[in-house]
């Protein structure tokens, strides 16, 4: 039998008969590591819902330019690879263009002041895997297609009101590619191609002329320079690193962000608040750990030496408190996650409906689990060095003398 073997042997018997002690320290170990769980996991929970919401609403990471200027496109084919951008599309003077809606057929309904939006692949406000509008394609709001009785595939008007040299007005037909789920979008409005969206723009602008604009369609020149920008930010932290860039760039930004920032604050409080509870109990167990070995090999000296005479090496020996170490922080983790199954079952189960979240109160994804794993072991493992040092020094010569 190897030294390693035999070593092994030596660690798990003498854990078995210092049962109640290895008990305790098992029990130990499992008693700081299941609050510590339930406290990453409800921190985990919460802000996942949270996130989620927030995501959900494009609104709140929305960054708004706050001022018109002449942006040029390079600005938002850069941005638009940055990873912390979730959607960003170029934008007329205006928030938002407006005109009227209405179906192709004879006495069909007429929505008002319809809110005009240029789109593209990843908009927030479009289902996810959707196509972004071609050119004559659109999609529109719930409260729009209602107000229209449109589907998709039916045909529907944009009427912008009259103006000087344009007595009756101009017109701009569509195609309905999709409607926005309600919810999504709280506003009367239409998801259009970039291309058609500054076409009206430039027939309100009087840029171009002519009543009927499906001509137009395809025949004007491509733009290289923006009034503004629509831009979403891809996450919270995301959000406040944007505006850190643009501002660098010269881009003012008005980002209403409280609710990221009242998201970002908790995460914090949390996260520093589990940090605290964690470094102090972690250390606190060590070095109660710590001592419980190293005291156990005080009792054992005289054993230890007569195995050294018997001719167990230095270095096999000092792994024997390492080896028992090893055990207990596995033995307590594992007591540890069970138990913290049972208790985040509860949670579940008696604080789920009250605290309204759309998934569990508590969760730890495979990361957690590892990491759990990891302190549990490199906690014990640095309180047997205490121990392993102090078997080092025994020798085989103090077995005889204390004989």
């Amino acid at each position: 039998m190897t030294h390693l073997g035999l070593t092994l042997r030596l660690a798990l018997a003498d854990l078995r008969f210092e049962r109640v002690a290895s008990l305790c320290q098992i029990i130990g170990l499992a008693a700081l590591l299941v609050p510590l769980l339930i406290l990453l996991g409800i921190k985990n929970g919460v802000l996942t819902d949270r996130t989620t919401a927030l995501l959900q609403n494009p609104e709140s990471l929305r960054l708004t330019i706050a001022r018109t200027a002449a942006y040029p496109r390079a600005l938002i084919d850069s941005l638009s690879g940055d990873p912390d951008v979730r959607f960003v599309a170029p934008h007329p003077v205006v928030l938002a263009v407006v005109s009227d809606f209405a179906g192709t057929a004879p006495g069909a309904p007429v929505v008002p002041r319809v809110s005009l939006l240029a789109t593209g692949l990843g908009d927030p406000y479009l289902p996810a895997d959707s196509a972004a509008p071609g050119p004559g394609e659109v999609w529109l709001s719930a409260s729009l297609a209602g107000g229209l009785g449109a589907s998709p595939g039916d045909r529907v008007t944009a009427l912008m009101p009259p103006k000087s040299g344009e007595p009756d007005g101009g017109a701009l037909d569509f195609t309905v590619a999709g409607v926005i789920p309600a919810g999504t979008w709280g506003r009367v409005g239409a998801l259009l191609n970039e291309a058609d969206l500054f076409l009206i723009q430039d027939w309100t602008d009087g840029h171009v002329q002519g009543a009927d604009l499906d001509p137009l369609r395809g025949n004007t020149t491509p733009r290289e320079t923006f009034p503004s920008i629509r831009l979403y930010a891809a996450s919270v932290p995301a959000a406040f690193r944007l505006v850190d860039r643009l501002a660098a760039e010269g881009v003012p930004v008005g980002a209403s962000l409280e609710e990221a920032r009242a998201l970002a604050d908790l995460d914090h409080a949390l996260t520093s608040s589990f940090r605290v509870v964690a470094g102090v109990g972690l250390v606190g167990y060590a070095a109660a750990f710590a001592a419980s070995l190293w005291n156990n090999i005080g009792r054992k000296r005289r054993a230890i030496s007569l195995l050294r005479l018997g001719g167990l090496g230095r270095a096999p020996a000092a792994l024997l408190p390492v080896l028992q170490a090893a055990g207990i922080a596995t033995l307590g983790w594992g007591t540890a996650l069970l138990t913290y199954a049972a208790g985040a079952h509860l949670l579940n189960a008696t604080l789920g409906p009250s605290l309204d979240l759309d998934g569990p109160v508590t969760r730890l994804g495979p990361s957690d689990i590892a990491a759990s794993a990891t302190a549990a072991m490199a906690v014990a493992l640095a309180a047997s060095v205490w121990a392993a040092i102090a078997v080092t020094r025994i020798t085989p010569q103090q077995g005889i003398d204390d004989g």
